[in-house]
């Protein structure tokens, strides 16, 4: 059974990736490639820890496990330094702070006071430290002898030795110091030792509550940024562009469809047959657009592209055999360099879509007529063609 619950890093993703706030947010992007580093790492500490966390019965094995611990706990206050949380073991008031070592640290060989006990994460670094035999020796901890300076020639893991010292699933460290001629054996639970690191994994869980707060008060923030009424459709939906910007939002190609209807909204017509399918077209358009405010104003983005949808790039529901190939080198293809071999495909597209039924309802020249105006016709005769078929059935 797995010890870390890996759906802890998983929310903490998908909170990450539901917003572009801290990519392009100049408060949070400095820090966004910091936050998938460090994703990344608790990710790949998390699998390797769940997979390994049997007690070790070789040295490479717990050098393995704290070395990867080691990397899960440095991420996790990383992340809480980037975020700004303040962890409640930072604390060295409080209770908690002492919770899983402290008895060791009492007992022998250490033999700490209790006013001098090193916190949880102290100790932990003390333990990484000679393990790691940083790289020779450790006297940094405050909580040794003054001047004293400890060796560690190797680790120690679960076997008869540890057993009969009373600690069946133990691990620990051989210490040499400069105070005593005595070698000394550290020993402890190694399931303390995965509880220790549990709990400062857990804390990740915090910077989930963070970082949801992050985005509820960016979004209160935007739903005070109002759509400006009476303005004309064009400076409407421009505006609606500009907010889209601020809010760094494009759900489902929002932004896309909105600028796709100003497109066709101010594209002038060469043809002058084509007038009244298209003024039937562009009515559609301008009658999406209270949908459009009433969503950038609530923050439903979903709304807003479902909105336009429902007008731009309308597909019927029969079209003849290559009807979608067509469609999608047209649309595709004619935003390509003229001269290009893709542009030249996409305008033979046009002329066969034409032959199926979008002659019906409108009339291209793809020789005078600008791109925009073709991409407009083309999506004219789909929409007018939907809603014949919708009228039938």
């Amino acid at each position: 059974m797995c010890f870390l619950d890996i759906k802890i890093c998983d929310r903490f993703r998908e909170v990450i990736n539901k917003t572009d706030i801290f990519i392009y947010d100049e408060d949070y992007s400095h820090n966004y490639n910091l936050i998938c580093a460090i994703m990344d790492r608790v990710e790949n500490s998390v699998e390797y820890l769940n997979k390994n966390s049997e007690t070790p019965k070789n040295e490479q094995s717990l050098l393995l496990f704290v070395m990867y611990s080691c990397m899960l706990l440095d991420a996790i206050k990383q992340l809480f330094k980037v975020l700004c949380i303040e962890s409640i073991y930072s604390d060295e008031k409080n209770s908690d702070s002492y919770k899983y070592f402290k008895t060791i640290c009492m007992g022998k060989p250490l033999k700490i006071s209790e006013e001098n006990c090193p916190t949880d994460d102290k100790f932990f670094e003390y333990f990484r430290s000679l393990s790691m035999a940083h790289p020779l020796e450790t006297s940094r901890p405050r909580f040794l002898e003054k001047k004293e300076i400890q060796y560690s020639p190797w680790v120690i893991v679960n076997s008869a030795i540890t057993k009969i010292r009373g600690v069946s699933d133990g691990v620990g460290i051989r210490i040499y110091s400069n105070k005593s001629e005595e070698i000394q054996d550290l020993l402890f639970p190694f399931n303390i030792l995965k509880e220790y690191i549990n709990s400062r994994y857990v804390l990740m869980k915090k910077a989930t509550e963070k970082v949801n707060q992050i985005i509820y008060n960016k979004q209160e923030t935007w739903k005070k940024e109002k759509v400006i009424k009476d303005m004309s459709p064009i400076e409407t939906l421009n505006h609606v562009i500009e907010l889209l910007d601020g809010r760094y939002e494009d759900e489902e190609n929002s932004k896309f469809l909105v600028e796709t209807a100003i497109d066709y909204l101010t594209c002038n017509l060469t043809e002058p047959d084509n007038k009244h399918a298209v003024s039937e077209y562009k009515k559609a358009i301008l009658a999406s657009i209270p949908n459009i405010i009433q969503a950038i104003d609530t923050l439903d983005y979903e709304h807003l592209s479902s909105s336009l949808r429902d007008v731009i790039h309308v597909r019927p529901n029969k079209m003849h055999n290559s009807g979608h190939y067509e469609l999608e080198k047209i649309f595709n293809y004619l935003n390509d360099d003229e001269s290009s071999s893709n542009y030249s495909w996409g305008i033979l597209q046009v002329k066969k879509f034409m032959m199926g039924f979008a002659s019906k309802w409108v009339s291209i020249n793809t020789i005078t007529m600008s791109v925009n105006e073709i991409k407009l016709l083309i999506d004219v005769a789909c929409y007018l063609e939907d809603k014949e078929q919708k009228t039938k059935s």
